[in-house]
């Protein structure tokens, strides 16, 4: 019997470790040296598993949007038993450890680079769309009353210094930022409780 391909899991090592250099270096300063180094494989090897250069980005596209995925279904199950716009807030600044800075650091990066790779640009903006949809649809649920025009406003509101935060880790920013951030998502999660 023959035995079982490793293709499958040391692409999957490589992405990891494209992901890891990508959120370090940026996408241009990931190179293949450091790829490589970071998989603890020779230089060659990328090419056998992922390609060459113009192959491996839209591969690590497609990891970070699965990563994405996994990460809004994950939040989509989490916010399923919420009951109150302040639970969804809740859930959103939960400091669970379940967030990869990395995915977000990657993700900006390739967004950054949708001018060289147009074909990135749709799925890049739908994975963050299906983010934000899973928000909003949380919020509508919570906060029935309101306006769904001003749900996705508040939605918008608090996912972008929620998401900004993620990109700003290599900072170590103060932690009452953090807290900053979450009293204002506060704030305008209330602002849907109190529509009449």
């Amino acid at each position: 019997m023959p035995r079982p391909s490793m293709k499958d899991q040391r692409s999957g090592e490589i992405l990891e470790a494209y992901l890891t250099c990508v959120a370090r270096f940026g996408l241009e300063g990931a190179t293949q040296e450091r790829i490589a180094a970071q998989a603890g494989v020779k230089r060659p090897l990328l090419r056998h598993y992922l390609g060459n250069k113009d192959q491996m980005i839209p591969a690590l596209t497609d990891h970070v949007i699965a990563g994405f995925a996994g990460s809004t279904d994950a939040l989509d199950a989490a916010l399923a038993d919420v009951a109150t716009p302040l639970e969804v807030v809740e859930v959103l600044f939960a400091k669970d450890g379940s967030s990869d800075p990395r995915l977000m650091l990657a993700w900006q990066a390739l967004t950054a680079s949708v001018t060289e790779y147009p074909d990135m640009r749709v799925p890049l903006l739908g994975s963050l769309s299906r983010f934000l949809d899973v928000i909003s649809a949380a919020f509508a649920r919570t906060a029935p009353k309101a306006d769904p025009a001003r749900i996705r406003a508040v939605t918008q509101g608090i996912a972008a210094p929620l998401i900004n935060l993620d990109a700003m880790s290599p900072l170590d920013p103060p932690t009452t930022w953090y807290d900053e951030v979450k009293l204002a998502a506060r704030i305008l999660a209330t602002s849907l409780e109190t529509v009449a």
